[in-house]
């Protein structure tokens, strides 16, 4: 959910690995589709104060756990492992 400036508050720019999320490579066949979902999701999480790293590699955690989805869910992803992690 995001405030009124389009920014979400669950939000915290960090890598995966601070949230308790596994960086492990992801398979051959899920790398393409980060690169994808990092490519979509850059503008919106760079606004959040994510660095490109940190968006590349949310994006393959992501795409190893999920195998695919779109922005939407990888941020409400993002924001759920951050909440538990």
């Amino acid at each position: 959910m995001t405030d009124g400036t389009g920014a979400d508050p669950d939000l915290e720019p960090e890598e995966p690995a601070e949230a308790g999320v596994s960086e492990a490579e992801p398979d051959v066949s899920h790398i393409e589709a980060a690169r994808l979902l990092a490519d979509q999701a850059k503008e919106r999480l760079e606004a959040q104060g994510f660095d490109q790293e940190e968006i590349r590699k949310w994006a393959e955690a992501y795409t190893r756990e999920r195998e695919s989805g779109d922005v939407d869910d990888l941020v409400e992803w993002i924001a759920h492992q951050e909440r538990t992690g």
